[in-house]
């Protein structure tokens, strides 16, 4: 007995890098009730500029976490 699959084409990767149009930061900063989200942007604000934008984050999302690390720590 054989098993035949049909082949589908796979559409090309992209050679181009798309550009971050991440809002992450922003949501996680509105979410202030919830302690899971919270969690995640103390995370997200102990990590490095280069990781961060190796996980996608726009430079004005690196930006808010920057600004809003210096407000958690100054109150």
């Amino acid at each position: 007995m054989s098993v035949q699959f049909a082949r589908q084409g796979m559409a090309a990767m992209p050679l181009a890098v798309p550009l971050p149009q991440s809002g992450v930061a922003r949501r996680l900063l509105l979410a202030c009730d919830d302690a899971v989200k919270q969690r995640v942007l103390g995370w997200l604000i102990e990590m490095d500029d280069a990781r961060l934008r190796g996980f996608g984050l726009s430079i004005a999302d690196i930006t808010i976490l920057r600004a809003s690390r210096d407000v958690l720590t100054s109150s």
